[in-house]
């Protein structure tokens, strides 16, 4: 745990200082649920596509619009199937994780809200999504995710 925390605030120090160069996934967030990375990997290029298009001169706000709207159906996605297999499964941490995850989805339509208003500046709030969202995965992981991990694999779900 503590080398992933390591590893977690080095790869987000670099993030935060360098960002010349989007987020990239490295095996110390995996959860070991090939589902599941899978889905987060795609997520965090997701995001990644965001924070490039908020920087982008001349981009058409529409198209950034549109890009945190498939962002936020993607993550509905994600949750939706890892709910799925708590639910399946009878995962006991269920209930605190799914918390997690509608405090998550709140937060993104506060996102949305505030990007399809008047005089709204889309890239600013597009960069801002970017930001917290890979921030927020990333804690995620650590703190919740890794605790299915061993509870999957008991099943035979890798």
């Amino acid at each position: 745990m503590t080398q992933n925390i390591f590893y977690y605030i080095i790869n987000k120090l670099t993030f935060i200082f360098i960002n010349t160069m989007p987020f990239t996934w490295n095996e110390n967030y995996s959860v070991g649920v090939k589902t599941f990375d899978d889905q987060h990997k795609r997520y965090i290029d997701l995001a990644n596509q965001i924070d490039v298009l908020s920087m982008q001169a001349g981009v058409n706000q529409e198209k950034i619009l549109m890009s945190l709207i498939e962002f936020a159906n993607y993550a509905a996605l994600h949750f939706s199937s890892e709910e799925t297999y708590f639910e399946t499964y009878k995962f006991p941490e269920q209930e605190l994780h799914v918390a997690e995850h509608n405090r998550y989805r709140e937060t993104i339509k506060e996102f949305l809200a505030k990007a399809q208003g008047p005089n709204a500046d889309v890239k600013k709030i597009a960069h801002e999504l970017s930001d917290f969202a890979v921030d927020w995965l990333l804690r995620h992981v650590i703190s919740m995710d890794k605790h299915y991990t061993d509870f999957f694999h008991e099943r035979g779900i890798k």
